[in-house]
């Protein structure tokens, strides 16, 4: 290349920021039972493939947590599996729970942790993951991934 001539660089493209996945315990019960070898099945392993796989950034709320931990009998292996996979579980803020009495006042009730899990992933302009379309179809601001279809 010639001294005189620059050379161009292509324009940088922005890489699409991937949504942070607030997960369901629809999702975290089979991805536990695959963890601690507890079930094998379908819904285990693609739980399992989808956690690990995921690029995106994975959040879990308190409620989510206590859900899993309340179908495990509050089992210690569970409890270390989560720690041992995941961040420290989101606390419910004030914000939150305006955003949870909207979402229970605007579309008829629907379950209490889920509303929780809803309003963390709304706030946070995140994508609530599960296995669960009753809880989260056609809910207003929610964004859903059933991770057996994805």
């Amino acid at each position: 290349m010639d001294a005189r001539t620059t050379s161009r660089q292509a324009p940088k493209r922005k890489t699409p920021q991937v949504k942070t996945h607030h997960l369901d315990s629809s999702i975290l019960i089979p991805y536990v039972s695959a963890k601690i070898k507890r079930r094998v099945g379908e819904r285990n392993d693609k739980a399992e493939r989808f956690i690990s796989g995921c690029r995106a950034k994975i959040k879990i709320s308190t409620a989510a947590l206590a859900e899993t931990l309340r179908h495990f009998r509050g089992e210690h292996e569970v409890e270390e599996c989560l720690e041992a996979n995941f961040t420290a579980a989101l606390p419910l803020t004030s914000r939150t729970a305006r955003r949870w009495a909207r979402l229970q006042n605007l579309n008829g009730t629907m379950g209490d942790n889920d509303a929780w899990v809803a309003a963390l992933a709304i706030d946070d302009n995140g994508i609530v993951v599960g296995h669960d379309k009753s809880a989260f179809h056609d809910r207003p601001d929610v964004e859903y991934i059933d991770y057996m279809k994805a």
